[in-house]
């Protein structure tokens, strides 16, 4: 099979953030924990499978960290808006072409609400963490 023709994909699960976020202004006022999940595909492997070196792929911890960096500066009332921000600032990180999609999930407090809530966001829904 021709190189450029495999599939390379990373994987980011569980990242916990602390965001402010929530419809109400009391809600919004302390930091709380969401899970991001992402889901990078590369348009081709990155050239780290040949060279293993970090600086021929995308650094995940660099990544986080940018994530984590720009989400500090705001508030958020909805994850729909506070997902679509995430897909902005990694989307930026990321080599031409890669394929990327967020998912957040949030644990508020809602009578037997056990799971979360989530939403995805990005170039390809239809698949699934």
């Amino acid at each position: 099979m021709p190189k450029n023709k495999l599939d390379s994909t990373l994987f980011i699960r569980q990242l916990e953030l602390r965001v402010n976020l929530g419809w109400r202004n009391a809600e919004r006022k302390n930091e709380q924990a969401v899970l991001l999940d992402m889901y990078i595909q590369f348009s081709k492997p990155p050239q780290a499978c040949e060279t293993d070196k970090l600086d021929d792929t995308v650094c995940y911890a660099e990544l986080i960290g940018e994530i984590r960096q720009q989400t500090a500066k705001r508030k958020y009332r909805l994850i729909e808006h506070l997902g679509a921000e995430i897909y902005q600032i990694a989307k930026a990180c990321l080599p031409a072409r890669s394929k990327l999609n967020v998912r957040i999930t949030k644990y508020p407090k809602v009578d037997g609400l056990t799971g979360g809530v989530s939403f995805n966001y990005g170039d390809d829904c239809r698949w699934s963490f």
